[in-house]
């Protein structure tokens, strides 16, 4: 079972989870990071979305009761997730998967992920989130060292940035990772797509 709560400041969400669905998270992470070609740097970035969550699982995070049908409770464990960082990584295992044999339980459990991301994404900015999704797919098919490289000062950007201007700057943070930004991405708030 996986769920998410919205951040007060939108800098991102909290992914919950009982300790089995996070395990097997964790365990999905390992196996792209480990099999994936795109994935240049098997130790970085990638890798630290699986520590986030067994550092969750281990109760190191968050920690919440939860009540199933009024009278069983059981741990659930969250993490916090920066958007432009979950957005490029999923992005990422996601374009991965094309390149790896999986099996159907994993792409499940992807898929499931990505639903829990999607709709955190749709709940903050209903308007544009299939747009940001879009985005950080394009993005990811950058250079991975240049991603890599670039990936803190983005997150960083974004964080120092004030609660209401994260909305609006994000688009534009992950058009930063893309080698074409200047076309994908021009100043005028109007613009959809380059064609």
């Amino acid at each position: 079972m996986l769920r998410y709560e919205l951040t007060p400041n939108n800098a991102g969400f909290v992914l919950w989870g009982d300790s089995e669905a996070l395990d097997e998270l964790h365990q999905l992470i390992h196996f792209l990071v480990d099999e994936s070609p795109l994935i240049e740097g098997k130790d970085g970035f990638m890798l630290s979305l699986a520590y986030d969550i067994r550092k969750a699982r281990e109760g190191c995070r968050r920690t919440e009761q939860y009540e199933y049908e009024g009278h069983d409770t059981y741990n659930i464990y969250g993490v916090e997730l920066l958007w432009p960082l979950i957005l490029i990584q999923l992005a990422l295992f996601r374009r991965s998967m094309a390149y790896i044999e999986v099996n159907k339980k994993q792409l499940s459990l992807m898929y499931s992920f990505e639903h829990i991301l999607e709709a955190a994404l749709k709940k903050l900015m209903p308007e544009s989130w299939e747009d940001l999704i879009r985005t950080a797919k394009c993005a990811s098919d950058s250079d991975f060292r240049s991603i890599e490289s670039n990936l803190d000062s983005r997150c960083c950007y974004f964080a120092n940035l004030h609660p209401e201007l994260r909305n609006k700057q994000l688009r534009n943070i992950l058009c930063s990772f893309d080698p074409l930004w200047g076309k994908i991405c021009p100043r005028s708030a109007g613009y959809k797509n380059a064609e």
